[in-house]
């Protein structure tokens, strides 16, 4: 393990973790981008699929990372929201519209409005079946 020792001031380490939460949000939209570059110019028909496995990213994953990386391609929603791949994928797979007004207004749980940086992902993904239900 690492030997590196820990602040004990939490709000050092509230600024550590949220440092590493923008750069794990960075890195699901450029790991998209970048998987979306090869799928589309780099391998033969047929290809992807086996070179996925050779980098150890499930088709599904994949899946889910290009359509992060498309959805908020040109939003600073990478920069501002501190989210895992699953909620992430929740809000990209929303029409836009909804997205939007989820991004800037919150949801509604059962405890209230939340961010959805503070809801947790079954309220968001509870939250847009609600949506599909209405329409």
């Amino acid at each position: 393990m690492n030997d590196l020792q820990l602040s004990n001031n939490l709000t050092t380490i509230e600024t550590e973790i949220k440092s590493y939460q923008n750069i794990a949000g960075q890195s699901i939209f450029e790991i998209g981008r970048r998987l979306k570059h090869v799928k589309e110019n780099d391998l033969a028909h047929g290809e992807f699929g086996k070179w996925l496995e050779k980098i150890g990213i499930l088709r599904q994953q994949a899946h889910q990372f290009i359509k992060i990386s498309n959805e908020f391609e040109n939003s600073n929603v990478n920069a501002r929201l501190h989210l895992g791949v699953r909620a992430l994928y929740q809000l990209a797979t929303m029409p836009e519209e909804q997205r939007n007004h989820v991004i800037e207004n919150g949801i509604e749980t059962e405890s209230g409005n939340k961010s959805v940086e503070d809801a947790t992902t079954r309220e968001i993904e509870k939250y847009k079946k609600q949506l599909k239900q209405r329409d």
